[in-house]
This record gives structure tokens, C-alpha cells and sequence, in this order.
């Protein structure tokens, strides 16, 4: 999204992986891994303490890898409603 399209974005911490910033990897693809790497210790954390994730939107490419992470600490996830202006998709986690 730009700021023509009605929004902006600030950057919370400079990722100077990504090509944007003079590092060697596509933008996508470090935001991806960082928000899946998010998503697995988020789990991992949830799973220990017995207890459901927050729902949330996942961008629909990651909902794949989003999945297995969720098999990996015995939850499943259930598919919701895709918001068609951004393409990320409304997920819940439950038990498997």
C-alpha cells in the first residue's frame, strides 16, 4: 500500500536484510520468514501454556506455511472470510 492509496507505513526496526535497504534478500521474502518466525514462537508459547492463539489476518500467500506451523504445536486452522481490498485472510486457531 502507498500513501496514494490512503495509507502509510513507518518501519518499527530498519530490516537491513532486505534489498530496500541494501541487503541481499527480496523484501517479501525476509517479511515472510520474520512473520512466520513470529507466528511459530507465538505457537510454541501458546501450545506450552495450554491455550488458543489470537485470531488474526494472515497474508493469504503465507496461510500454506501458517497451517503446518499450527500442525507442528497440535492446532489446526480454521479458514475465514479473505478481505479483497488487501488479500489477507481472517484465520482461528483450534485444537487439532
Amino acid at each position: 500500500m502507498s500513501e496514494s492509496d490512503g495509507g502509510s507505513y513507518e518501519p518499527v526496526m530498519l530490516i537491513v536484510l532486505g534489498k530496500s535497504n541494501g541487503g541481499p534478500y527480496d523484501d517479501a521474502a525476509v517479511v515472510a520468514g520474520m512473520t512466520c518466525g513470529a507466528l511459530e514462537t507465538e505457537l510454541k508459547i501458546t501450545a506450552a501454556l495450554n491455550t488458543l492463539p489470537h485470531e488474526r489476518y494472515i497474508d493469504s500467500p503465507l496461510i500454506k506455511q501458517a497451517d503446518l506451523i499450527a500442525m507442528r504445536h497440535g492446532y489446526k486452522l480454521v479458514l475465514g472470510e479473505v478481505d479483497e481490498a488487501s488479500g489477507w485472510q481472517h484465520v482461528v486457531f483450534d485444537w487439532a
